[in-house]
């Protein structure tokens, strides 16, 4: 029996059963500031990555925002000081609209194309050009040594640099001029090869020409390599495809310094193309799939052209492997995390932390500013601001980087969606596209909320 005394003693247990079952049944306030940052799958058109066919030709299937070719100086210069350059951007596009940069060498002789690419008025000179044969072509190759070749060549490029290296629509240079295809080799011709004093002169005549663009040499010189690499430039592999050319790479890199391709590609370009042209192409991302995409990861990519630029795909087996290797190539940045306080007071100061996966194998190598938008109920910016953070540090993995951004005292109070867009300096807009959702129609992506007080 149940007294009344009883009941005293139940009191604050009957309170403590009742309160719990109010708390379970009670509806529970959604959090209207959180954002959840969800990846996804897609191939991105995104800038200095995936695919570069020849100018003027488009992949079959990517949107692809690189394109490239090899120029014989000839055609670029037709008599002294007189400058072709109408042949040089032919095709290039609008790309102010496209997005898409190109990238170019110079030859000095292009085996198969039939003609001088030496400048006429240059070997009337008395340049010497001297008779070859190489993979069933034959043509003549100057001397690279002569000190007129040597001089003509220094005021070409001086010229070629000014007109392009502030050109926004140049992503790149190929260093080229020595060589058969500009690729730095005298391949089975080799009596033609020149100095070191004379690679050097051609050498320096890019650096300074070309003072603020990426370049890149083909890995065929040792010297030229690892002169060009360190000061500051990539390495462009002429031959991917089979084991025997990607063990000839690595042999090559590891017998100037073991450790050039790792130290390389941190702050400088990793590129190339197939060996055997578009079935070359193909036979190695279909027979060779493998074997190439793991040595591509090895050896850190950003792009794949010419020879490989525009692979048409063979069936949906190849098609999805084309889609992983264009994924992998170059940088692909998936956002795990914003956070920062949940509030902030006008006329502050907002830590930001920001946790990126690149998810690529090569960092991105420009300096594009990271913006952090505030947007309005109404989708309007209410306020931006350029944030001081390095994206080219975003190496493969899993990066946090701290900033901070200044809300003005003048702010209007409430609360504002927190957008993150990396800005194309060019055009001083969004440019790069995270493999996230959340995206606007600008390339702006909803990463959190803030209550500005």
């Amino acid at each position: 029996m149940i007294t009344s005394k009883h009941l005293w003693y139940l009191l604050p247990l009957l309170f403590l059963l009742f309160n719990i079952t109010c708390k379970k049944d009670a509806p529970t306030t959604p959090d209207e500031t959180a954002v959840t940052l969800e990846e996804i799958d897609d191939v991105l058109p995104n800038p200095f990555k995936g695919f570069a066919p020849w100018i003027g030709d488009s992949n079959p299937v990517y949107e692809t925002k690189l394109q490239q070719a090899t120029f014989g100086w000839a055609d670029i210069e037709t008599s002294k000081g007189v400058y072709n350059w109408e042949r040089l951007e032919r095709y290039w596009g609008n790309i102010a609209s496209t997005g898409k940069r190109v990238g170019f060498r110079i030859a000095a002789e292009i085996p198969g194309s039939g003609k001088n690419d030496t400048p006429q008025w240059l070997i009337d000179q008395g340049i010497a050009m001297r008779p070859y044969s190489i993979d069933g072509q034959q043509g003549f190759a100057p001397d690279w040594d002569n000190p007129k070749f040597l001089a003509a060549h220094h005021d070409f490029i001086m010229a070629v640099g000014a007109r392009y290296d502030a050109d926004p629509r140049v992503a790149w240079i190929d260093i080229g001029s020595y060589g058969f295809w500009g690729e730095w080799h005298v391949w089975m011709n080799d009596s033609f090869a020149a100095t070191q004093a004379t690679k050097q002169a051609i050498l320096d005549d890019y650096f300074e020409a070309f003072p603020t663009k990426a370049k890149v040499i083909a890995f065929d010189d040792d010297f030229a390599t690892k002169y060009v690499t360190d000061h500051g430039g990539g390495i462009r592999n002429d031959c991917l495809g089979t084991q025997d050319s990607n063990d000839w790479y690595l042999e090559s890199l590891n017998g100037i310094d073991p450790a050039m391709n790792d130290r390389v590609w941190k702050t400088a370009i990793i590129t190339g193309e197939f060996c055997g042209s578009n079935r070359g192409a193909t036979e190695g991302t279909t027979d060779r799939f493998d074997l190439n995409y793991e040595f591509i990861k090895k050896t850190h990519w950003s792009f794949i052209g010419s020879a490989g630029g525009a692979i048409q795909p063979q069936n949906e087996e190849h098609r999805k492997n084309l889609d992983k290797l264009h994924k992998t190539l170059g940088y692909r940045f998936v956002l795990k995390e914003v956070s920062h306080k949940a509030s902030v007071v006008k006329g502050s100061t907002l830590g930001v932390n920001i946790k990126v996966d690149n998810k690529g194998v090569a960092p991105f190598y420009f300096d594009w500013p990271l913006v952090i938008y505030l947007m309005d109920s109404d989708g309007d910016v209410a306020f931006q601001q350029t944030t001081n953070v390095d994206i080219k540090t975003w190496l493969p993995g899993i990066r946090t980087t701290e900033t901070s951004i200044s809300i003005p005292s003048d702010m209007k109070s409430g609360t504002y969606d927190v957008r993150l867009a990396i800005h194309d300096p060019d055009t001083n807009m969004p440019g790069v596209l995270f493999a996230n959702t959340g995206n606007d129609d600008q390339i702006r992506y909803l990463v959190s909320r803030i209550n500005v007080e």
